[in-house]
């Protein structure tokens, strides 16, 4: 009945649910999650905002020169890991090479 002009906002539905979630109704409704999306979103913007301050100081100048640590795979990590390399593969118009 509604469809994209209703946004539906949701969190705390667990990982496996959450990410579930999104996926099947992508194409339906107008979805978002605070725990995989906020959460990587503000993260993701924190970490760019600080490259020209990690530059300046002689250290990496692009987000794939630098190293992401992540503890746990729950919703919020598991979706600034999977923005963190959208905007890499962005950032290297698709040209990733993974080092050992």
């Amino acid at each position: 009945r509604f469809g994209r002009t209703v946004l539906i906002q949701f969190e705390d539905f667990g990982n496996t649910n959450a990410f579930r979630l999104l996926e099947n109704s992508r194409d339906r409704f107008t979805t978002f999650n605070d725990d995989i999306q906020g959460t990587a979103s503000v993260t993701l913007a924190g970490v760019i905002a600080s490259l020209p301050e990690t530059a300046a100081e002689g250290g990496a100048k692009t987000l794939a020169e630098h190293t992401f640590l992540f503890l746990g795979a729950g919703e919020a990590g598991t979706g600034i890991a999977n923005l963190i390399a959208h905007a890499i593969q962005e950032e290297s118009n698709g040209q990733l090479s993974i080092e050992e």
